[in-house]
């Protein structure tokens, strides 16, 4: 697999996070993804997007402004 924006090889590797969503930070470490050794984009599969979004749909619930989760304790 090739990074969209270099064209540069992919690494499993893991990322934080961060959702910035009317005001309110979600930073969410450990994520695992694709990630582009040359330029840093990074690419995460499906699945774990789709839990992602889970979980930040969830975590807005909560009224504080900065939250930092660890996804592999969220998964678990």
């Amino acid at each position: 697999m090739k990074c969209v924006m270099c064209k540069s090889k992919l690494a499993k590797s893991s990322v934080n996070h961060i959702v910035d969503y009317n005001g309110r930070i979600i930073i969410i470490k450990n994520v695992p993804a694709n990630v582009c050794g040359q330029c840093g984009e990074y690419y995460i599969d499906n699945d774990t997007a789709m839990r992602l979004e889970e979980v930040v749909s969830d975590l807005l619930n909560n009224k504080a402004e900065i939250l930092v989760l660890n996804y592999s304790e969220m998964v678990a």
